[in-house]
């Protein structure tokens, strides 16, 4: 339980930060009697007025702490709430976070301390949620052991509270607030957070990548688990060895061209063949082996398509390489991106003129993160709401440019990305009509199944004589469905139907 006192002041802090952050949006909305007052009661806060807004929010991040880091790291996927300039500022926040004492990191290993027979002082990284030390296994192989800080849960839980209670409260009074469904979005925020304090979910993951990697991607290694030593705390894996992207200087001696494309083509590969991929590969989190193969690490991240949501991003790709705009709005329909209040035709219009200033471009001319970021700023415009995983998964898409590039600066992604994608989409179509029509053949054998009642409790007792027709008409319906999927079947079906209407008859 968080105490009033702490609870009273956290939300100074946090209201203190919110008031500096929009003092423009205030100066143009308030009388300039609140601004002076909020002046004096958050002077405290004053400093960040000495930032251009961009900047501001992200100092104001990491002063909060912590919590507030992460937070701000989430939001620099919410394209569709933030410009270009403040997505840029947020994407710079690090976890500069002070490692826990070494002391305190053994006592959450417990018992698996004894299997290491080295165990490193310093941390490899420290973040905040959890900090990586190097370590040595009895039987000689070096690992990498990642742990939950004691104690950071119940803070980063009384943070997320705190939160919850104060955008609740403002969403009822401030219409930025419900446009952009802040609240929903916390809720996001604080799931994905929560998910990170089990450390056996990141193994998860890790396991079916490198699974993925052993079966069918050569260029791309995994560090494996081992979960002899792996719970909910505690993560071991297989340290890599090989040249940070960072690490500019020394990728000189690869073929950067190659690398760049073996990259982006890695990635996209996880994303349309595994609809599962890595949600922050920053160039610290990517290493080249000596054999040229990429290395991923740190699976905190983790982007996840359910069927449906990859199908819309699928139609809305496609939408946009034929200039279908009857499509694309399809598709955010599909995510339920289209508000009832949204003008449709004046949505149209928009993304017409968007699309011609782009369509007879060569596609290597064409910088597909300013095309991105441009494509957003329709969505802003027209207050359209895109889901965390499709925001997730096209940052992701259009990140993977910015790191190829730092790998070769001359590297263009569409001229890549189109054969790959062009020889996957009859597969994806072919696929996606099976799904939809075993779901919809599974929903009709239900209703089939549901009809003789439900037409049966509607009827008066003179209408239940003369129903048959209807119900052998919804027979002949189920006959066809059983006809287009299950053909052998059939005799058997109406052998059934037939039976079940003499005896009705019978006791009518």
């Amino acid at each position: 339980m968080i105490s009033i006192g702490e609870r009273n002041k956290r939300l100074r802090d946090i209201l203190g930060a919110l008031f500096y952050c929009s003092y423009e949006y205030l100066s143009e909305r308030v009388p300039s009697v609140f601004l002076r007052a909020g002046k004096l009661f958050f002077r405290k806060w004053k400093f960040l007025l000495d930032y251009p807004p961009p900047e501001r929010l992200r100092v104001a991040l990491e002063t909060l702490g912590p919590t507030y880091i992460k937070i701000g790291q989430m939001l620099s996927t919410r394209v569709d709430v933030f410009s270009e300039e403040f997505i840029k500022e947020l994407e710079k926040l690090q976890d500069k976070v002070p490692p826990a004492p070494t002391e305190e990191i053994l006592s959450v290993l417990g018992d698996i301390r004894d299997e290491f027979l080295e165990f490193s002082e310093e941390p490899i990284g420290s973040g905040s949620i959890a900090q990586v030390h190097t370590a040595v296994l009895k039987s000689g192989e070096k690992v990498a052991v990642k742990v939950i800080k004691p104690g950071v849960e119940k803070h980063i839980k009384k943070d997320i509270t705190i939160l919850k209670l104060l955008v609740n409260k403002l969403a009822g009074f401030v219409k930025p607030l419900r446009d952009y469904r802040v609240p929903s979005i916390v809720e996001e925020f604080e799931r994905v957070l929560l998910d990170e304090f089990d450390l056996t979910k990141e193994a998860s993951y890790m396991e079916m990548f490198r699974q993925f990697a052993v079966e069918k991607e050569p260029r791309l290694v995994i560090p494996e688990v081992y979960w002899d030593y792996t719970n909910r705390n505690v993560l071991v894996s297989e340290f890599i060895e090989g040249t940070k992207l960072t690490d500019v200087k020394n990728l000189e001696k690869f073929d950067r061209r190659k690398l760049a494309e073996d990259f982006v083509i890695v990635v996209n590969r996880q994303i349309f063949e595994l609809s599962v991929f890595h949600g922050d590969l920053h160039p610290g989190n990517i290493f080249v082996l000596d054999d040229g193969r990429l290395a991923f690490v740190d699976f905190g991240i983790i982007g996840r398509l359910c069927p449906d949501t990859f199908s819309a991003f699928f139609m809305f790709s496609y939408a946009v390489m034929k200039k279908d705009v009857d499509l694309i709005i399809e598709a955010l329909k599909m995510v339920g991106a289209v508000g009832k209040d949204v003008n449709e035709q004046l949505l149209k219009r928009e993304l017409l003129i968007f699309l011609d200033k782009y369509y007879n471009r060569p596609l290597s001319k064409i910088d597909a993160e300013k095309f991105f970021y441009e494509e957003l700023a329709i969505t802003k415009q027209f207050n359209l709401v895109l889901p965390e995983e499709l925001l997730v998964l096209l940052k992701t898409v259009t990140h993977t440019e910015s790191v190829a590039r730092i790998i070769y600066p001359e590297f263009t992604l569409p001229p890549v990305l189109q054969p790959y994608l062009k020889k996957l989409i009859p597969k994806f179509l072919l696929d996606d009509f099976r799904r939809r029509t075993m779901k919809t053949a599974v929903s009709y054998t239900s209703f089939m199944q549901r009809l003789p009642s439900l037409i049966e409790s509607k009827l008066t007792e003179k209408e239940k004589k003369d129903y048959f027709p209807l119900l052998e008409s919804a027979f002949l319906l189920g006959g066809a469905c059983v006809l287009s999927f299950k053909p052998l079947l059939l005799p058997l079906y109406l052998a059934g139907a037939g039976a079940y209407i003499f005896f009705k008859k019978g006791e009518g």
